[in-house]
């Protein structure tokens, strides 16, 4: 009995109420600074991060029963479960090594489709989308539309190397072909065998 209503103590944490909500969209409707906007998103992770760090927690040092409840509910956080599954470093059974990878894994296989679906969708609105006017920004000599964009983040999603620099110049360049041009590498894109076997 003991177990369970430590076990159940746990469970409020993961609900985040309407009363929570709003308090949260008063707070940042008060900002007054970019300063104190990022230490609310400082404190706000934080706060977040605390159930799946308590629910680790218990994975990690409970009884038998416990941590098997424990993995259930870091089974059901999703993506809430990935940092504190990053962060556990205790000294885990092999069958909780085992999980621990796959949960991560099919974890983020799910974000990454679901990502794709959404840049799927963008990949037809052809609403301009001006560059922000910021130091530093590029410039492109085409005008920006939103579904120049989604291309530009479905090749980062699909690349082996975002960073390197020969998919740099390859972004380069699509950003300063025509429109037409733009459509086409656009079109050509959605229709590649990797493309569509993501999205299904």
């Amino acid at each position: 009995m003991a177990i369970s209503i430590r076990w159940m103590a746990l469970l409020p944490l993961v609900a985040v109420s309407t009363a929570q909500q709003q308090d949260v969209a008063q707070q940042i409707q008060q900002l007054s600074s970019p300063g104190r906007a990022e230490a609310l998103g400082a404190k706000l992770l934080r706060d977040a991060r605390g159930p799946g760090a308590a629910v680790a927690a218990v994975w990690q040092t409970g009884d038998a029963a416990a941590r098997q409840n424990a993995r259930t509910v870091l089974n059901e956080m999703e993506e809430a479960a990935i940092h504190p599954l990053m962060s556990a470093n205790g000294n885990l059974a092999a069958d909780e090594q085992v999980w621990r990878m796959t949960m991560l894994v099919d974890t983020l296989a799910d974000l990454r489709k679901n990502a794709a679906a959404l840049l799927d969708r963008q990949l037809t609105n052809k609403q301009p989308a001006p560059r922000p006017s910021m130091p530093g920004a590029e410039e492109s000599d085409a005008s920006r539309r939103v579904c120049d964009e989604a291309y530009i983040q479905m090749s980062r999603l699909m690349a082996v190397d975002p960073q390197s620099e020969a998919f740099l110049l390859r972004m380069r360049q699509f950003r300063r072909m025509p429109e037409s041009g733009r459509d086409s590498e656009i079109h050509r894109a959605r229709q590649s065998v990797a493309w569509q076997s993501l999205l299904r």
